[in-house]
């Protein structure tokens, strides 16, 4: 099992929040096969960036979601709104999850 990490720092005036709901960004995520499950976490600190996780099954499903279509067309719109952010071709970093308790997480 991976886990991606993505750290996305807004402008100042951006909503990331509005962006992800408005163009169903989890959702669509998810529908991917191999997505066990994603979030956008706020910072408990203003200013600080945003993170967005997610769960799959392996790295190549992983990579069929950053090789997406409607995934490099999304990010590329997500871009308008970031200080820094990733490339349209451009994923997070993939860690292999080696133990996890809570929310229904497990680990083979």
């Amino acid at each position: 099992m991976i886990r991606t990490v993505l750290y996305l720092q807004p402008r100042q005036d951006a909503d990331l929040e509005a962006f992800f709901a408005q163009e169903g960004v989890l959702d669509r995520a998810v529908s991917v096969p191999g997505c066990l499950g994603a979030s956008l976490h706020r910072p408990v600190t203003p200013g600080d960036p945003y993170l967005v996780t997610a769960t799959w099954t392996s790295e190549a499903d992983y990579q069929g979601w950053v090789d997406d279509p409607w995934r490099q067309q999304a990010t590329g719109a997500l871009g308008a709104l970031l200080e820094t952010g990733p490339r349209a071709d451009e994923g997070g970093q993939l860690y292999t999850v080696v133990a996890a308790a809570g929310e229904g997480t497990w680990v083979h």
